[in-house]
């Protein structure tokens, strides 16, 4: 027959064990969790600490870029005058050069001539 003494001892044994297990498997999942929130933690200081790496080579990037497009701007620049100094001297005979300097001998012949005119007023 059955001894429900022993029945009962074996009953309180395998619920011990499953309670014991129970725990184990809490535990279990509560470090998992904790060491999960750790790396994640990590993770978000590698990546912030990347992209603050990124971002400062971009701005290092980005000042040797706009140097660079300074200078070509200013060789292009220098090309097109160039060009166009000498087209337009093969075209009609004009140097810009002596351009310039007759500009500024008009300008000196209109002073004096306002010059002369303000003194026979």
């Amino acid at each position: 027959m059955i001894n429900p003494v022993k029945m009962i001892g074996n009953i309180k044994s395998v619920a011990d064990l499953g309670e014991t297990s129970l725990k184990n498997v809490v535990f279990a999942s509560l470090g998992v969790y904790s060491k999960g929130i750790e790396q994640v933690g990590m993770a978000q200081h590698l990546v912030t600490k990347r992209f603050n790496g990124l971002v400062e080579k971009g701005q290092e990037v980005e000042t040797e870029t706009m140097d660079r497009v300074k200078m070509t701007q200013a060789a292009i620049l220098k090309r097109s005058e160039s060009q166009f100094n000498y087209t337009l001297n093969k075209t009609c005979g004009l140097d810009r050069n002596r351009l310039s300097d007759f500009e500024e001998k008009v300008d000196r012949l209109q002073l004096a001539v306002e010059k002369l005119a303000k003194e026979v007023k």
